[in-house]
């Protein structure tokens, strides 16, 4: 958990940065990553860690564990420091993700019902 001084928790979807010849850096965050865009507000990030922890634990490849293990909590104690909310992405636009998982689990477990695009984030609301 990174910011987590700060009254808001920004999620979203993570974006590699694009070397010069176009492989994929996944180390390095690209600019439209949701860490990049989060700035000074809360984010839960594993960078670097995720495959290891996924192969240290026999996790599954699509996420759903780990979501389980390390997004719910995250959520969780987010909304119980009454944390603002808000996506860098819109998490109804890329399918079946984590991202849309977090935006699933907010309103099935915590009560949100909408999203209200302000410049380039979408909050969640009750």
């Amino acid at each position: 958990m990174h910011n987590i001084d700060s009254d808001t928790m920004t999620l979203g979807k993570y974006e590699p940065t694009i070397r010069v010849d176009g492989t994929k850096d996944f180390s390095i965050p690209g600019p439209g990553a949701y860490t990049v865009k989060a700035g000074d507000t809360t984010y839960f990030s594993l960078g670097t860690e995720w495959d290891k922890i996924t192969d240290t634990y026999g996790l599954d490849v699509a996420g759903q564990n780990m979501f389980d293990y390390f997004n719910k909590p995250a959520l969780d104690d987010a909304i119980n420091a009454g944390k603002e909310i808000r996506f860098s992405h819109n998490p109804e636009a890329y399918g079946e993700c984590a991202l849309k998982w977090e935006w699933d689990y907010l309103q099935e477990k915590h009560g949100y019902f909408a999203l209200e695009k302000k410049g380039d984030f979408w909050y969640a609301t009750k």
